[in-house]
């Protein structure tokens, strides 16, 4: 009897161990897969350009190596193509400098400057925004922006018109509502038709659960709003 109550009482200890490790794995496995699932961020490193004060982002660690060279390379001439917009605007200063007459008032020097924003990053999906102020002399200075939107695992440039299809009119009138709520009293435009969703001219980034529109200045909404921006979500286009 008693060797009986001992081995009865083995069994029960050992089996309530198994099972608590099973549950600690089982725990530890699902939020590992959980967090992996949702989050998964390509590394960013900043490199800056020769012969031009600003920098410009790199990608590192991709797991296709061609397809890490092509985001790369495609990054570079974006951050070339604004140094040439530099200097054309120092030449262009220049010219107009030395046809200045003391008459027309004090000099105003004209400026450029260059940013980037990487706009998302998350499950092989990257957007970034070049974004280029200048000023040559008047109210006010003008930006222009220039968006990148990668497939990561291939390298390749994402065209908006492959993600909205044949929904063109669907995203039109969400952004339009959108603009009216968020830039009430500054929209210029009349209907979601003046909305531009051509791959060449629309400025746009992926987002969580859908992508987002930007605006370059003037272009739908008074200077006041600057470069305004509007989610659209999937479902709006899927």
């Amino acid at each position: 009897m008693k060797k009986f109550l001992y081995y009865f009482l083995l069994i029960i200890m050992t089996s309530s161990i198994n099972l608590g490790s099973i549950k600690f794995v089982n725990a530890e496995t699902k939020a590992g897969f959980n967090e992996n699932s949702l989050t998964r961020h390509i590394k960013i490193i900043e490199q800056k350009l020769n012969d031009a004060p600003f920098k410009y982002p790199q990608i590192s660690g991709a797991s296709n190596s061609t397809a890490q060279q092509k985001v790369n390379s495609i990054l570079k001439q974006g951050a070339d193509l604004a140094k040439n917009n530099r200097l054309k605007l120092l030449e262009d200063e220049k010219e107009a400098k030395s046809k200045w007459d003391a008459s027309q008032g004090p000099w105003r020097p004209y400026e450029y400057v260059f940013t980037y924003k990487v706009l998302y990053n998350n499950l092989d999906k990257l957007s970034v925004i070049y974004n280029e102020y200048s000023y040559t002399g008047g109210a006010h200075g003008m930006t222009m922006g220039t968006t990148f939107n990668f497939d990561v695992k291939t390298g390749d440039v994402v065209p908006l018109s492959k993600l909205i299809n044949e929904n063109t009119k669907s995203v039109q009138e969400y952004a339009y509502q959108q603009l009216q709520k968020k830039y009430k009293g500054y929209v210029l435009i009349k209907s979601p038709n003046e909305i531009d969703l051509s791959d060449k001219n629309r400025l746009w980034a992926f987002d969580h659960a859908g992508i987002k529109l930007i605006f370059k200045e003037y272009e739908v909404a008074a200077y006041a709003a600057g470069m305004p921006e509007v989610f659209i979500p999937v479902q709006v286009y899927q």
